[in-house]
């Protein structure tokens, strides 16, 4: 064997040995990196990642009961050379995610969800870029705090509908509560009368953000790690992960599309609704080139985000009044001295229902729609009190643990609205939906439409209805629990409830509505 021939590997060792030297060196210089799992060469933390898979624990548990044990609030684990930090208090997570922005904005690969999911077209995925801007940016022009006053007869409408269905039909509430929510966004966006299309859309939903809720947490398939798997075929042994996604893809594409070719075709019919859809094909209609995928996009995702997200916070407000009783108790007399019993409460009431609006801070507290927030990526090396957080690592806002964190909200497993309340001599919590809807550049922009519908449904169920347990064939009252499911979206398992005119008087108003004021037709 030559002498070149051995001189080859040597130089290889040699060169791959200095490379990790300089690069262990600057990683040193830099500061050591956040404590978490140790890890093994090459596969990091990769045999822990699958011993946890057959642990049920909700995810945002297990990296609390991780900072516990590494007594830290900041955590960090690598598996296959993917890295992921994880921030469990709002200290950090206000340090890093707000005022650190500049750093922390982007969006790490999906390969779960993104790439093979077919959720590319949802811009809340999309890395921060100019592409995202320019999405940003238009969502906001039509979901701006001053711009939303313009969807209250919408709201008004889709309100009465909710409780006439809940009063006809209440062994369907959770489906009632979607369809309100749904038909909201999707009429404002695009025109759509969901009581008229309920089974083309609605169903159409449910099935496409399945795919969020088992796949948007990060590492929820090992694809996430591993990016590589995704090139293999779905015929593959073991890559059903494949076959799933590709099931998914078909309902996330029709999820955007089939609403956008309607309200073409509606437009090309002359018999369009005014909606989002129809102002920015008219706003933009010399930029159609580079503007139309952008305005498809936006009204997906407001589409989607409205449906599903609001509705998971709904039905969390109902379970909390069905097992509170004295809280729906007290909210009701508050209704009954600021607006009396004989009209349905108004947006204009909001400010006189002090309680009311605090049932839905401790909801968003209590339960975070987005548990674990979305994950949030760095685009530079950064130091933080001392720590190395390297270019390219996933930063995950344990939403759940700055929400039950006892040194800011005290006694946090119990479900008490009266902590929000301005008391002389008292200082309030901070407001759980500045951590409920993100965190920094990526806070939801969707948040002021989400807070209208909220806080416009409870208000007038508490108005119009005693909410309580169901009873079953022998008169016995079912049993309602909290428990909320597992995964990137959470919701509250399923339950039956009674929907009971508070009075004669409060059952008329599901027929005379909100008097004097616009109603959507």
């Amino acid at each position: 064997m030559s002498d070149s021939t051995l001189r080859l590997p040597a130089l290889s060792i040699f060169v791959i040995s200095l490379l990790y030297y300089l690069f262990a060196r600057r990683r040193h210089r830099l500061g050591r990196l956040p404590p978490g799992p140790a890890g093994l060469p090459l596969i990091g933390s990769l045999f822990d990642v699958l011993r946890d898979k057959s642990n049920t624990k909700p995810q945002h548990l297990k990296y609390l009961e991780m900072g516990r044990k590494y007594n830290s609030d900041i955590i960090h684990m690598k598996v296959l050379g993917d890295r992921t930090i994880i921030l469990n208090s709002a200290k950090v997570t206000n340090e890093l995610l707000e005022k650190r922005s500049a750093i922390y904005s982007s969006r790490p690969p999906m390969p779960m969800l993104v790439d093979l999911s077919g959720w590319y077209w949802d811009f809340g995925f999309i890395p921060y870029s100019e592409s995202w801007r320019t999405h940003r940016r238009t969502f906001s022009r039509y979901f701006m705090s001053s711009k939303v006053h313009e969807y209250h007869p919408i709201q008004r409408k889709e309100t009465l509908h909710l409780l006439q269905n809940l009063l006809n039909d209440p062994d369907n509430v959770r489906e009632h509560v979607r369809t309100y929510s749904g038909a909201i966004s999707v009429r404002i966006t695009h025109g759509i009368n969901l009581e008229q299309d309920r089974m083309r859309y609605s169903e159409l939903a449910d099935r496409a953000i399945q795919s969020f809720i088992k796949a948007g947490n990060h590492g929820d398939f090992m694809v996430d790690y591993f990016p590589l798997l995704k090139y293999i075929p779905s015929w593959f042994p073991g890559a059903t992960f494949k076959q799933k996604a590709e099931v998914w893809a078909k309902d996330v594409s029709d999820l955007n599309e089939l609403p956008w070719k309607d309200v073409k075709s509606s437009i090309a019919n002359g018999v369009a609704i005014p909606c989002i859809a129809t102002d920015g094909l008219e706003k933009f209609s010399s930029q159609l080139d580079e503007m139309e995928e952008v305005l498809k996009n936006v009204c997906g995702v407001a589409y989607i985000a409205g449906g599903d997200t609001t509705s998971a916070l709904l039905l969390s407000i109902v379970v909390a009044l069905v097992c509170y009783p004295e809280i729906q108790k007290k909210a009701q007399a508050e209704l009954d001295a600021a607006v009396g019993q004989g009209r349905l409460p108004d947006f204009g009431d909001r400010k006189g229902l002090p309680y009311i609006e605090c049932i839905v801070k401790e909801t968003h507290r209590m339960w975070p729609v987005v548990p674990l927030g979305t994950d949030h990526y760095s685009i530079s090396d950064d130091i933080y009190e001392g720590y190395f957080i390297p270019k390219g690592t996933t930063i995950v806002g344990n939403t759940w643990a700055i929400l039950h964190d006892k040194s800011i909200y005290d006694d946090p497993m119990t479900f008490k609205p009266e902590r929000f309340l301005e008391q002389s001599g008292k200082q309030c919590p901070p407001d759980p939906t500045l951590y409920s809807f993100g965190f920094g550049r990526r806070i939801c922009p969707g948040r002021y439409l989400a807070s209208d519908n909220s806080w416009m449904m409870i208000a007038c169920i508490l108005a119009a209805f005693t909410i309580e347990k169901a009873l079953d064939t022998n008169g016995n009252e079912i049993e309602v629990t909290t428990q909320h499911s597992n995964g990137a979206l959470s919701y509250p398992v399923p339950f039956r409830c009674r929907f009971t005119p508070r009075s004669p008087q409060a059952l008329d108003l599901l027929e005379t509505g909100f008097m004097g004021q616009e109603v959507a037709d």
